[in-house]
């Protein structure tokens, strides 16, 4: 029964980006279908053959390890703050006390150090270019808009417009929301390290489904950004990957140093959301539960309570089982209307409990990208930076981008619950 809900799930997933498509008569459903069967191939991949699951396993592994190397760095920052020791006893940081604003931001920051000296050597390029060479000789996208989308799964929504930059002016509108869907649908390393760690913590094993999320999105937001605007006009990378190695660093020493600030930046972001959506939402809930309680003292009005119902058929669509399908939806309106990072606190912290490993699977892959609201406003004041001259076609497309990263997202999930 959770094979055919999922089944129906990517005909309504589909026939949504269908209905909100611009120019139906000009899909191109070789691409929509190789891309759909380089998600299967995908997930089959990680879950059905055990040497690959065997890799993804110990990468989900070295992934956890990054959090103690930055505990490193972050124990002689804060070494003298007394905190909570795993064995419930409290103690010196250094210990191993979890803080969540201190943990969250050692790792952010190691992990951007990290990918600036990967890019610095050329690494980070070259790995992108060849996936993104892959992609285009598979799907026959453009060359500009398969990179953005690999390298969306390594670095930050922004960071993977950089790689294509000289490209920017000159993509076409079906380009740009390809691109933008690609970063939307995505995560970025150090936010995934984050959560595959968050995870760790509360005895979920998070990192394996994280990974496959991200790759799966990319040819995912092509599928679904292709439905919604097809390619009408001529491209100027069309069947053609290159990509600029050349470092903007001068040695590894600039590289830390800017990917530690970089992170810095990013990490403080975080915390400032997070503080500032939770406390936005205890409002709402408090307004909420007020009106509720005209109608009926013992009702319990909540967004949680409203994300549940709204999103309810949502969930059960993608193969959810019963029993989860309401915390499901709650987070899957979590995600979109406040930010991911909310949806995996409450997901780790159990406070929106999800109890089957079918459920934990859908639900992991579906909220791990950055489309939300936020996100979109991000895309447009970063990439027109990038492309002053592309400002007003990004404003148009940042809602269609949003609609095709989460659509993207849930034909991921949706894809992985039927084959597990």
């Amino acid at each position: 029964m959770g094979r055919l809900q999922g089944i129906f799930g990517v005909i309504l997933i589909l026939g949504v980006a269908y209905l909100f498509s611009n120019n139906k008569k000009k899909i191109n459903y070789r691409l929509v279908l190789s891309g759909i069967g380089l998600q299967v191939i995908i997930a089959l991949l990680v879950f059905k053959v055990p040497p690959v699951a065997w890799f993804f396993q110990k990468l989900g592994h070295g992934m956890q390890k990054i959090e103690h190397f930055a505990r490193e760095g972050a124990s002689f920052v804060y070494g003298g703050i007394v905190t909570t020791q795993p064995d419930g006893t409290v103690g010196n940081y250094i210990g191993g006390g979890f803080v969540f604003a201190f943990n969250v931001t050692a790792t952010i920051i190691l992990v951007c150090a990290l990918v600036a000296i990967f890019y610095h050597f050329g690494i980070m390029q070259r790995v992108v270019a060849v996936i993104a060479r892959a992609m285009n000789f598979i799907m026959r996208v453009s060359g500009a808009e398969a990179l953005s989308n690999v390298a969306s799964a390594f670095v930050g929504q922004v960071e993977a417009q950089v790689m294509i930059r000289p490209y920017l002016q000159g993509m076409t509108k079906s380009e740009l929301l390809a691109s933008m869907s690609g970063s939307l649908a995505c995560i970025a390393g150090g936010i995934l390290v984050v959560y595959a760690n968050m995870g760790a913590a509360a005895g979920l094993d998070l990192a394996p489904k994280l990974i496959t999320a991200s790759l799966m999105a990319a040819p995912g937001a092509l599928v679904i950004a292709k439905i919604v605007f097809p390619e009408t006009e001529e491209s100027q990378t069309l069947g053609k990957v290159k990509l600029e190695v050349k470092s903007n660093y001068t040695n590894v020493i600039d590289a830390v140093s800017h990917g530690a600030s970089d992170g810095f930046k990013i990490a403080m972001n975080v915390i400032a959301m997070l503080i500032g959506f939770i406390a936005v939402i205890a409002v709402l809930d408090s307004v909420l539960t007020w009106v509720g309680h005209l109608f009926n003292p013992n009702f319990n009005l909540t967004l949680n309570w409203v994300f549940g119902k709204f999103f309810y058929p949502v969930a059960w669509a993608m193969g959810v089982p019963q029993g989860d399908v309401s915390s499901v939806a709650t987070l899957l309106g979590q995600k979109l209307s406040i930010n991911e990072f909310v949806a995996f606190q409450h997901l780790t912290d159990k406070s929106v409990p999800v109890i089957s490993e079918k459920g934990l699977l859908i639900v992991s892959i579906a909220i791990c990208g950055f489309a939300n609201f936020s996100s979109v406003g991000m895309q447009i004041g970063g990439i027109g930076e990038l492309a002053p001259g592309r400002r007003t076609d990004l404003a148009k497309l940042g809602l269609k981008a949003l609609l095709c990263g989460t659509l993207a997202s849930y034909l991921s999930a949706t894809i992985a619950g039927i084959l597990i």
